[in-house]
């Protein structure tokens, strides 16, 4: 040993340092999936499961970069492996298919085309801002680019479409004749309530930009007759009489609780006595720190928007310092939950 270094001896650590591995690796997990979607990987096995080899002349990929991309999607549960040959799984099969009803690209293209940065958090994290446009108000950038609109209606028509779904069979609709579905972009919560209550009536309240887009969706859903839309600022413009359930679906958590508390009273406002308020959500447990999508929806939230991920506490007290009451929470799929309350 040299006589200038002198030994140390470092005390043994109290724990390995998996956690940190896991989360440093996490960073490859969402753009290996977006860049294994663009690839049409999915769709290549769900046509005829491969070998390694076989996809990487299929996708002209080298077998280096191959055997990555599959391990990644195989680790994480997209891609199972028989004798050498990889097939997609379940979830693949629903979600990541663009044939599919359920299909995550909207979800995925949009995340590609603005990917998360460390700058742009830290500047979200100490402005208290998002960022996800630099320095647009992502509402307003999408008033002025339709393009943009169409875009976030596509990734919210991804995350809303299935769950949705099983919120319209397991909440309590049974006697909703017309509800309005505020914010509902695309619609897609109002497709899943048509779908299993075919004499609901349902309006989309949107921004002109985006009612034009869910016209669109409607039109293709051949859903004209349960469905229709209203332009109109859901801060600005009170809501129409008329509706015995207003729904908002992913639409709390992208405001704070002020504005929560103004959508809560302007419904409570416009619904008859025995009237329904419904928020389809990601709920936070009470002590704010579970389960981990919902804490890091909340961080996305930071990013994207001004608003967070809210407990079932937080929303029953919106809810009744409003004045529903028989306030319900009901686990529908997924991490999602319907929280409901009525009118007295």
């Amino acid at each position: 040993m040299s006589p200038y270094i002198q030994q140390v001896n470092f005390p043994s650590a109290t724990c390995d340092d998996r956690l940190l591995w896991d989360t440093w690796m996490s960073m490859f997990h969402f753009p290996t999936l977006t860049v294994a979607d663009e690839l049409g990987l999915f769709s290549l096995l769900e046509k005829s499961p491969a070998t390694a080899a076989e996809v990487a002349k299929i996708l002209c990929l080298g077998n280096r970069s191959t055997e990555a991309l599959l391990g990644v999607m195989t680790s994480l549960g997209y891609l199972v492996q028989h004798s050498g040959t990889f097939y997609i799984t379940d979830v693949s099969r629903n979600f990541l298919l663009p044939n599919s009803p359920y299909y995550w690209g909207g979800i995925l293209h949009l995340m590609r085309t603005n990917p998360l940065s460390h700058s742009s958090l830290l500047e979200a994290l100490q402005n208290d801002k998002s960022t996800i446009y630099k320095d647009q108000d992502i509402w307003e950038a999408h008033e002025i680019d339709p393009e943009q609109a169409k875009a976030f209606t596509r990734h919210m028509h991804s995350q809303t479409i299935s769950p949705a779904l099983c919120a319209a069979k397991t909440g309590d609709f049974a006697d909703v004749k017309r509800l309005l579905d505020v914010g509902g972009g695309s619609g897609a919560f109002s497709f899943a309530l048509a779908q299993h209550y075919p004499e609901i009536r349902c309006t989309v309240l949107e921004l002109p930009v985006v009612c034009r887009i869910a016209e669109e969706y409607i039109s293709a859903a051949r859903l004209q007759e349960q469905i229709d839309t209203l332009e109109a600022d859901f801060f600005k413009d009170p809501f129409p009489k008329g509706y015995d359930a207003i729904l908002f679906s992913n639409i709390f958590h992208d405001w704070g609780r002020e504005k929560c508390l103004h959508l809560t009273r302007s419904s409570f406002e416009a619904l008859p006595k025995g009237g329904h308020i419904y928020l389809h959500e990601i709920l936070l447990s009470d002590t704010k720190d579970s389960p981990l999508v919902a804490t890091s929806f909340s961080m996305c939230m930071v990013w994207m928007a001004e608003g967070k991920q809210f407990t079932a506490h937080e929303l029953h007290q919106l809810l009744t310092e409003c004045g529903f009451e028989d306030i319900l929470v009901t686990p529908t799929s997924g991490y999602y939950s319907l929280v409901s309350g009525r009118k007295p």
